[in-house]
């Protein structure tokens, strides 16, 4: 679906735009920043575009973690949530992001928004009481929820695992299924107590979600295909209740029962928005009424869908506020192909980024570099400084940025620092126009990485342009024809300034001083012509890989994963699964093509993926092969968790004979490269429809 710019009748949009709410347990990583990120490139380019965009965030407070961080640190919860916040907004504006609001889902406001949300859903017949059995510590006197329990992962036997997931092997349980349980406080054993709570009967709900979330464009069609899985295997109830002690807000009516943190944190968007509102003297109906005609826009990582897309629909829907317009799906950022892990030295939080790397625009290269691999598929990004270094240097410095200083120095010297009273070249100017039409489509689906390419080319062709029509010559020969290089390469270095907007503000801003002007983004058409221009100075230095050094550790013998190459596969399209490796390549194992026909590589979309029992390297895939749904098992587990792998676009042999791994049927194999300790899903740099042959 086409995101236009304007609405038919002219008039600008009004948009609600969040990103998820940061947990208040910790700092800010990498990862956050990914998703932060590609939020704040989507509300600038509205804003650009002049629609009114409110950029609403907040800290995720509540629930047990923040409860037990805060015991051990011998402060309150809401001393340890203060805290955080102010570190969470420094880290963010390190990284230019441009909250309109970050507040906080510890407010009256939310507290407001949540009572009244259950009450609705009660009103509705949406929850039912229901007795369980929980933990309970005779010692502290009160109900364990899972992360005040520790024992042995009812799994793997790993000991000391929390209540809900096991670290070591990644697997999830009830805090009842862990062997040998104890309290964290005491390390007393729990016992076993009946407890009564709320549950939301999301299956009375089918029919909303199904039309929701399938009769719409709510999500992208991989995402889509995936949440539809969910909804055709059953609802489930959820608990939305939680025993006290807790951090959190009391649920009326009830004796020590307090609201999951799952109920009220998104609600958070909404509270946050009513903040806004009333600083601000607006009406919150603008943005969350129901008959609305504004847009709700959210951006969140694939790990928090199924609370988007089922959960949260409902209770809007119930409470009758505006539902979501849209809803863009991320991947997990990757250091070095592999999961951010603090043992390797690959999880990075963003305060560290921001004071080991010392260059000067290491924020807005990150900015970019993050911008150049992001599109609207949920696959995982990868960090590498190599790869970042090379992005960076070639696009940012060699290209476009060598475009506007030899631009810009020549007119310093050649016309007195002045656009020159000349025409300019058309059909450049057209090239920009339609590429500019492009562009924006790009930003509005947010495929980044698409836009980011179609930048590059557009300064290929400036700096091919001006290296062509060699105005050091003309200069001296015929000097209105090489005033028309310069109004033409100037004019495209405005253009190019407007697209890079969103994603560089700084470098932006940078340019917008020597133009002297603020740019719309309707100024990436042609205008420039007999006007000053202000002080010329470089807008993009080089990065070097040595300033990665103390982010990542020495690149002595390369032993530095994050900072090793990052094109380094082999070139061979090796099967993940069976471990089966081609021979070394050799030209007596030359092929005839018609043989390479024989082999039917199609593209394929992951819509499910888990663990195969008792088996350490497999993993068990549901994938959507075209209109056809198979199951692949890959032996992939040691490279790929199974939550990474959901939504990703892959390629398969689609023709071969099904087999038996460990019990389970594999209806194809998934291809992947592999270098050394490191293996690569192989997929498509764009998205694509699955069932596409692969030739």
């Amino acid at each position: 679906m086409t995101n236009h710019p304007l609405k038919s009748d002219g008039t600008k949009k009004t948009i609600c735009v969040t990103c998820a709410l940061p947990y208040a347990n910790g700092d800010i990583h990498l990862g956050h920043i990914v998703e932060a990120v590609q939020t704040d490139i989507y509300v600038r380019y509205q804003k650009m575009l002049g629609n009114r965009a409110l950029f609403v965030c907040a800290d995720d407070t509540h629930g047990t973690p923040i409860q037990l961080n805060a015991l051990k640190k011998g402060i309150t919860p809401e001393q340890l949530v203060e805290e955080v916040w102010h570190r969470h907004v420094k880290d963010y504006s390190g990284f230019s992001i441009g909250f309109d609001i970050f507040y906080t889902t510890n407010s009256p406001e939310n507290k407001r928004y949540a009572e009244l949300i259950y009450s609705k859903l009660r009103e509705q017949g949406l929850i039912e009481d229901r007795e369980i059995m929980q933990y309970y510590c005779e010692h502290d006197k009160r109900f364990l929820p899972d992360r005040f329990i520790v024992g042995t992962c009812p799994t793997c036997g790993t000991e000391n695992q929390y209540g809900d997931v096991c670290e070591s092997c990644g697997s999830t349980y009830d805090p009842t299924d862990l062997k040998s349980p104890s309290c964290i406080i005491c390390k007393k054993t729990p016992v076993l107590r009946p407890s009564t709570h709320m549950f939301v009967r999301l299956e009375k709900c089918e029919q909303f979600l199904r039309e929701f979330v399938i009769g719409s464009n709510v999500l992208h069609q991989e995402m889509k295909n995936f949440v539809k899985t969910w909804i055709d295997q059953g609802l489930r109830q959820w608990c939305i209740s939680r025993d006290g002690p807790y951090f959190g807000f009391p649920i009326p009516g009830t004796e020590n029962k307090y609201f999951y943190v799952w109920l009220d944190a998104p609600i958070g968007y909404l509270s946050s928005t009513d903040k806004w509102c009333a600083d601000h003297g607006e009406n919150v109906e603008t943005f969350w009424g129901k008959q609305s005609p504004g847009e709700l826009v959210h951006f969140i990582g694939k790990d928090i869908v199924y609370f988007h897309a089922l959960f949260w629909p409902v209770m809007l829907n119930t409470a009758g506020f505006k539902l979501p317009t849209k809803i863009f799906v991320h991947g997990f950022l990757t250091v070095a192909g592999e999961k951010m892990s603090k043992s390797r030295g690959t999880f990075i939080l963003a305060s560290d980024y921001l004071s080991a790397i010392a260059h000067p625009q290491a924020p807005e290269y990150l900015r970019f570099y993050f911008g150049a691999k992001l599109s609207s598929n949920a696959a995982d990004i990868d960090l590498n400084a190599q790869e970042f270094c090379n992005r960076v240097n070639t696009t940012l410095v060699n290209n476009i940025g060598n475009l506007h200083h030899r631009t810009f120095i020549f007119c310093d010297r050649n016309f007195n620092s002045m656009v020159p009273d000349a025409p300019w070249d058309e059909s450049i100017a057209q090239a920009v126009a339609e590429a500019g039409k492009a562009i924006a489509q790009d930003y509005g689906e947010t495929e980044y990485k698409s836009a980011i390419e179609r930048i590059h080319a557009l300064g290929n062709m400036g700096n091919k342009y001006y290296q062509d029509s060699k105005p050091w010559e003309l200069i001296k020969t015929d000097p209105a024809a090489a005033a028309k290089v310069m109004v033409t390469c100037l004019n495209l270095i405005k253009a190019l300034a407007v697209f890079l907007k969103p994603v560089v503000p700084a470098i932006a801003k940078n340019l917008e001083g020597q133009l002297c002007m603020e740019l719309r983004w309707n100024d990436h058409v042609f205008s420039l012509r007999n006007c000053k221009l202000g002080a010329t100075k470089k807008i993009v230095t080089p990065i070097e890989l040595a300033e990665f050094e103390k982010l990542f550790g020495s690149v002595a013998h390369g032993q530095s994963p994050a900072l090793a190459v990052a094109a380094a596969p082999s070139a061979s399209a090796t099967p993940a699964a069976p471990a089966i490796l081609p021979k070394e390549d050799k030209t007596d194992n030359q092929i005839e093509y018609a043989t390479f026909q024989q082999v039917d590589l199609q593209t394929a979309t992951i819509l499910t993926a888990e663990k195969v029992e008792k088996s350490e390297k497999l993993i068990k895939l549901k994938v959507q092969v075209g209109s056809q749904t198979r199951q692949i098992v890959a032996g992939i587990a040691k490279f790929y968790t199974p939550e990474s792998l959901v939504g990703r676009q892959i390629v398969v042999v689609a023709n071969l004979k099904p087999a038996k791994l460990m019990g389970q049927t594999s209806e194809g194999m998934l291809l992947a490269a592999k270098d050394g300790d490191t293996l690569a899903l192989l997929q498509p740099d764009k998205p694509v429809n699955s069932g596409v042959r692969v030739s």
